[in-house]
This record gives C-alpha cells, sequence and structure tokens, in this order.
C-alpha cells in the first residue's frame, strides 16, 4: 500500500516543509535567536523534507525486508546523505564546530515524528483495509 506516490509527493512536501519552517520560526522567537543565514537555511529545509519524503516513500519498495532494520535504514540513509553533504560543503565554506550535531539534532526530532505520523498511518490504513476484507467475506460466507 502506498502513501506517498507521484502524485501526492510535492504535497507531502509541502506539509512537511511548512510544519518544519514553522516550527523553526516558532522555536527561534521563543529563544530569541537570529538566524543571519536565514535564506539559505530555509532552501536547506527545502532538500532535508524533499529528501526525507523521498526516503519515507521507499517503504512501499522496501515492504519485504522486516519492518524495523528498513526503519533503522531509511534513519541512517537520510543522516549518512546529510553528513556527507556537510563534509562535502565544509571543504569550499567554513562550517560551524558543531554543524554535524547541530544537523543531527535539527533533523532526527522532525524526522522522528513524521516518520512515526508516517508509520502510524500506513498501519492504520493496513488495519482499515483488513477490516473491510474480513467483512466482505463475512457477507460472502453469510450469501452462501
Amino acid at each position: 500500500m502506498k502513501i506517498i506516490d507521484r502524485h501526492n509527493f510535492i504535497s507531502v512536501v509541502c506539509v512537511c516543509f511548512t510544519l518544519v519552517v514553522c516550527g523553526k520560526l516558532i522555536l527561534e522567537k521563543m529563544t530569541g535567536f537570529t538566524d543571519e543565514f536565514y535564506i539559505e537555511n530555509i532552501f536547506i529545509c527545502l532538500g532535508i523534507c524533499v529528501l526525507a519524503t523521498f526516503i519515507l516513500s521507499m517503504h512501499y519498495y522496501l515492504q519485504k525486508f522486516p519492518f524495523i532494520p528498513v526503519v533503522i535504514g531509511q534513519y541512517v540513509l537520510l543522516i549518512g546523505v546529510i553528513f556527507a553533504s556537510i563534509w562535502i560543503s565544509s571543504r569550499f565554506i567554513d562550517m560551524s564546530p558543531s554543524a554535524y550535531k547541530d544537523m543531527f539534532v535539527s533533523v532526527t526530532i522532525p524526522y522522528v515524528i513524521g516518520a512515526a505520523a508516517y508509520y502510524i498511518s500506513y498501519f492504520w490504513q493496513i488495519k482499515k483495509a483488513n477490516d473491510i476484507l474480513i467483512t466482505i467475506n463475512y457477507n460472502n460466507i453469510q450469501d452462501k
């Protein structure tokens, strides 16, 4: 069962991006932080939302594998790509000494929340589909 497909991918990315940016703005307002690299960070948020949504959408193709290793593998892939991007970027521009830690925290918290929402929705839809199948089978048995 596909929850994220080519028809709703952009919509899912837009919702995730909006939630992440709103969370970022609220957190910055509450802490009094002023982001001097505001524009760059907004585009990084967009890129990470696209990547995270794409990685979650690949779950459909990984259903034949055990659930826990797939979830962990998806997260490791996301963090790996982000850390590789930081490493490559650090060759061309100056990075904060805490760039890896900052990105780890900044990506992990929203990703865990988003992945939890995705998988809860996924299992809820599977339960709903199973209930429909049970009802259909029960009605077919009653008709005979």
